[in-house]
């Protein structure tokens, strides 16, 4: 199954610390849903020793249908791999990238979604991880969606 997962990366950064989950989770869910209205947005993530991970809170989904694609900012270099899963359905997604190439993506969400991240480049040496994560709208092109904005 293909999976959306990482469209919801947009509110990872709200997840870093469990103290104040439910403030971040409604602060993460304005986040996705200005993200949605946008088209996409940009994503940080650090990396340290060429790997990172994020995971969200469980987040309120209620059946969302989300198609687009993910880019690896053109200005890192090494390939890139991405894996999400949501730990409450059974949905996950493995994406090989190189900067500059899009991935394509499409998903059904379930009622709930937590989800965790876990990037790997090919250089064991730390970075920040910037990666475009566009959504498809109905008055877009077919390549709208990976072309970062």
């Amino acid at each position: 199954m293909r999976f959306t997962a990482v469209s919801l990366a947009l509110v990872a950064g709200m997840a870093w610390g469990h103290a104040e989950a439910h403030a971040q989770a409604a602060q993460g869910v304005q986040e996705f849903l200005a993200a949605v209205r946008n088209g996409g947005g940009w994503v940080s993530v650090p990396i340290v020793a060429g790997r990172g991970a994020v995971s969200t809170v469980t987040l309120p989904t209620m059946g969302l249908n989300l198609a687009g694609c993910i880019n690896v900012w053109e200005g890192h270099s090494g390939g890139w791999e991405i894996r999400a899963r949501d730990t409450i359905g059974e949905a996950s997604l493995e994406v090989a990238s190189a900067p500059g190439e899009g991935a394509r993506f499409a998903h059904k969400f379930g009622l709930r979604s937590q989800l965790e991240f876990d990037f790997q480049w090919s250089e064991p040496r730390d970075t920040t991880l910037f990666l475009w994560v566009g959504l498809d709208r109905e008055d877009d092109g077919p390549d709208e969606a990976c072309t970062p904005k």
